[in-house]
């Protein structure tokens, strides 16, 4: 059942390393025709590309196609383990699974049943939504239609398959790219192309007797009923890493819907949307699905992708991953143009992160410290700079509940939101509603629908999926042994979530282990300060108001079930509790950042109590000291000021200046 497409498969790269395994899981007419247009790109891709192929006379279950499925997949891995060969020199496993309609469907199945199988999941208008449209109704009449009308049925289908005016245009706007000395001849072949889809359609007639449609539509059912029973209870524990391409104007099963409903349920699921596609999406001119999985991170680590993080356990953030991420950044990007400033080790400041010395100190981890701003807004900033200029992916060290947050695993808390922080943008869009600013923002796409929604820390979207991590110290020792660019907030949830008055204040523990961790893998400590989000809102009840309110005791017990960060002697345990305060947004102010100069702990003696507590002092005071550098220099901005700063910034589409350090 399963075919080598012809003239595709070759085992080996020409570097002789073994080529990743791509099986493609075929739609309701059982033999890849709709994708088949894919193949060779696929195949250039770098894989070992093989098909399943269902005939027409086949009456398995879904369960048995699914054991078919493992089974060629189990032999695969097995022959590879025997010749003691790895696939893509990173285990016998790296196995990529591309199911579409009805494949998606059941590729989720074998996914549920096997994941162990399976490096990669990819998904184009999965079928898993097919109990949630029409079809379970219209479909048990279609294999009652007349044999003389039976040839027609693909015709009659044809526009909710399809969009031929779609694919018409897609066909001239590649023949207007593409120069020819025979513009005609051109033109006439692209019509060849397109009218070649007419008697493929009727084809479907004979590849999908009657007795065969009845028979997938059932597979279909079963397929839809075993993954959302219970609630999509089985979808939770597919953990394999599924990039959902979905279609727009899908006008067979609801692909957009399904999408959202997928991103969800999924624990590690990324969505693609193709604007204006149609269900046969793979069919139409100018979708590579190759190139939509190398954006979302989905294939093989590029070497750019791998510079990002020496961690071999964690994806770095894709092309479209940081796009979107970007594009969630711009509206707060456009009210507070973040600056950023770096220190020497002689002491003189420089505009951006130039100082900071990623990869200067070979192979050494870097560890940057810095104060909490509240409701940390700013952190998307951080992060992005760090891309943007570093090419590094810093890898924050998060409370439990933004980690459990992140990328659908489960941070929802018991269903009660009141306690999750609201985007800082969102705050600020509500604020600007109304008034003549609102117009200067970045229209911002509606959000998809999700059941468990990832922390949004300043308008980064999942914290998780940029790289950061449960505070522990289990983790802090393996980011460190990696060499990675570690953040640290020694102030936890008790900076993050300030009182009334405790502008820019510092609440550390008192104990120096972070010194410890970084000195036992001889690390670089980076402190750093960052101002301008405490100064964008007034706090009109914090968490004391809370907990001493009406409703304190309410407070208290969702609070009591969240995750706690640390057990710190310093704080009573009230100022532990995960209680974002009320906030009231005021007009924002510019947003600044400045790095300090690097402390070496090379020389460090851990058994030296003394020298430990004075690298603890000296990380803490650098960092007050860079909050008072900035609150005083901004004073000398002269954009320091939303509106005057707004109208620079969209008549020259540059960043405004700011003061001279």
């Amino acid at each position: 059942m399963f075919s080598p497409m012809a003239g595709r498969r070759r085992d080996h790269r020409a570097d002789g390393g073994r080529r990743p395994l791509a099986v493609y899981l075929p739609g309701l007419d059982g033999t890849g025709f709709s994708a088949s247009s894919q193949f060779d790109t696929i195949a250039r891709a770098g894989f070992d590309l093989v098909a399943l192929n269902i005939p027409v006379s086949d009456r398995s279950s879904v369960f048995e196609l699914v054991d078919n499925v493992t089974a060629y997949l189990d032999a695969r891995v097995a022959e590879n383990d025997f010749n003691g060969e790895s696939v893509n020199g990173a285990g016998s496993s790296d196995v990529y699974l591309i199911g579409e309609s009805m494949g998606g469907m059941l590729a989720l199945c074998v996914a549920a049943s096997r994941p162990d199988l399976i490096k990669r999941l990819i998904l184009v208008n999965p079928a898993s939504s097919f109990d949630k449209s029409v079809w379970p109704t219209l479909g048990p009449a279609l294999p009652s239609i007349p044999n003389e009308l039976w040839n027609a049925v693909p015709f009659a289908l044809a526009p909710v398959l399809i969009d031929p005016v779609r694919m018409a245009r897609g066909m001239m706007d590649k023949m207007m790219e593409t120069p020819s000395d025979d513009p005609l001849g051109s033109l006439v072949a692209g019509a060849e192309e397109l009218m070649g889809l007419i008697p493929a359609l009727g084809a479907l007639s004979e590849i999908i007797p009657r007795e065969t449609l009845a028979h997938r539509l059932e597979i279909l059912r079963e397929g839809c009923e075993y993954l959302n029973d219970n609630d999509y209870e089985r979808l939770t524990t597919i953990n394999v890493p599924t990039l959902v391409v979905a279609s727009e104007n899908d006008n067979l099963i609801p692909s957009l819907t399904e999408s959202s409903r997928l991103k969800a349920f999924l624990p590690n699921c990324k969505v693609e949307v193709l604007k204006g596609a149609s269900h046969a999406a793979l069919q139409e001119p100018g979708v590579d699905l190759m190139e939509i999985a190398r954006r979302n991170g989905v294939l093989p680590r590029t070497a750019d992708e791998l510079a990002m993080t020496r961690d071999v356990k964690f994806d770095p953030p894709s092309r479209a991953d940081l796009e979107r991420a970007r594009e969630s950044l711009a509206g707060l990007r456009a009210l507070t143009s973040p600056v950023f400033f770096s220190t020497r080790p002689d002491g003189k400041i420089v505009r951006g992160l130039d100082a900071v010395p990623i990869r200067q100190r070979g192979s050494r981890p870097i560890l940057l410290v810095g104060n909490h701003q509240t409701l940390a807004p700013d952190l998307g900033f951080l992060i992005d700079q760090f891309i943007e200029e570093k090419g590094v992916c810093i890898r924050g060290l998060a409370h439990p509940v933004v980690a459990r947050g992140g990328g659908g695993f489960g941070g929802d808390t018991d269903g009660d939101e009141s306690n999750m922080p609201q985007s800082f943008d969102d705050m600020l869009r509500g604020a600007l509603k109304g008034t003549p600013l609102e117009a200067a923002l970045p229209r911002r796409e509606p959000k998809p629908p999700r059941n468990n929604r990832a922390m949004t820390m300043g308008g980064l979207g999942s914290f998780t999926s940029f790289g950061a991590v449960p505070v522990s110290g289990m983790n802090f020792f393996r980011l460190m042994k990696q060499g990675e660019t570690v953040l640290l907030f020694p102030g936890g949830v008790r900076e993050a979530f300030k009182r009334k008055n405790e502008l820019y204040e510092l609440f550390w523990p008192s104990k120096p282990e972070f010194v410890r961790m970084a000195a036992k893998f001889d690390a670089i400590i980076v402190p750093f300060a960052a101002v301008g989000a405490e100064d964008s809102f007034d706090i009109v009840q914090d968490a004391d108001d809370l907990l001493n309110g009406v409703f304190g005791e309410s407070v208290r017990e969702r609070a009591n079930k969240m995750p706690k960060a640390r057990v710190n002697d310093d704080f009573r345990d009230d100022e532990e509790l995960f209680i974002q305060p009320v906030a009231v947004p005021k007009i924002p102010e510019r947003f600044y950042f400045r790095f300090m100069a690097p402390i070496d702990l090379s020389d460090v003696d851990l058994d030296d109590e003394e020298s430990v507590k004075a690298v603890y002092a000296n990380v803490k005071n650098e960092v007050a000291s860079g909050i008072e550098y900035l609150r005083a220099k901004r004073a000398s901005d002269p954009f320091k000021d939303l509106a005057p700063r707004l109208l620079y910034e969209r008549a020259t589409s540059a960043q405004a200046p700011t003061f001279v350090p």
